[in-house]
């Protein structure tokens, strides 16, 4: 029980620091989205089983995450690690543009 506390106000942290992030730029898009994404059988609200089953999809993808960053698998994530994660986010976003700008030159001609 204990366990669970911690883990669902830990996700409750971190949903707010990302939600603190994007609340300047499509705020309430982003509310939407993540509003539509629990609302599981689509009836506009969220019951606490939806709430639940949210929790737990964003638990396991910020494990995969701090997986990913973790890059000697000492269940710890150095500066060092965590710079280097935004290094590779940067390189892939860069990949990913230049992709969709070849793609959309390739549509227009």
């Amino acid at each position: 029980m204990n366990n669970a506390i911690v883990l669902i106000l830990t996700l409750l942290l971190s949903v707010m620091a990302v939600a603190d992030h994007h609340k300047d730029v499509g705020r309430d898009r982003h509310r939407g989205d993540l509003f539509a994404a629990a609302d599981a059988d689509k009836d506009g609200k969220v019951s606490f089983d939806e709430h639940e089953a949210m929790i737990a999809e964003m638990a396991v993808k910020g494990r995969e995450r701090f997986n990913e960053m973790d890059a000697d698998s000492d269940g710890y994530v150095t500066k060092e690690e965590a710079k280097a994660m935004r290094k590779t986010i940067r390189e892939r976003m860069k990949k990913v543009g230049k992709a969709f700008r070849k793609t959309m030159k390739e549509l227009k001609d």
